[in-house]
């Protein structure tokens, strides 16, 4: 799934999706699939269960942006040749349509460049079945940022 991506980044990514679809909270409620990991793209296939609906019973777009965020921040990793920490400098969402629960989604990310100290990002979220666009975006992300120092309180 990984053969042309650099070893070490390889294993983080292995690493990364076992921890998200298995240790984190929020996508293992999804049940996150990854259907693609390769050099500067990704995409994954997830339900988008009931209770992340709004009063009109609708997927809230809060949980469209973590997926995007998550999926897009996933990929720049993918386009690295040694692994780095990344913040999200900014990501721009246009959300298109609606989604009822009970739906599966895929999120598909490209890093289309890394340039310096910066990696960018755009891709979509479908609704699997019919293809029906949910939201486009596009992000950029900072490669190298300095968490807080060991030990330090935030």
């Amino acid at each position: 799934m990984t053969s042309d991506i650099h070893p070490s980044i390889g294993a983080m990514l292995n690493n990364a999706r076992d921890w998200l679809t298995h240790e984190h909270s929020l996508f293992q409620s999804l049940n996150l699939e990854p259907a693609l990991l390769g050099r500067g793209k990704a995409t994954f296939v997830m339900d988008l269960p009931e209770a992340f609906t709004d009063e009109h019973d609708v997927i809230h777009g809060g949980l469209m942006t973590i997926i995007i965020d998550s999926i897009f921040g996933l990929t720049v990793f993918t386009a690295l040749e040694e692994l780095k920490p990344i913040a999200t400098i900014n990501l721009r969402i246009d959300y298109i349509a609606n989604a009822k629960a009970g739906a599966r989604a895929v999120c598909a990310a490209h890093c289309i460049a890394v340039n310096d100290d910066v990696a960018y990002v755009s891709g979509d979220l479908k609704i699997e079945d019919s293809g029906r666009l949910l939201a486009t975006a596009a992000g950029a992300f900072m490669v190298g940022t300095r968490g807080p120092a060991k030990g330090s309180r935030l």
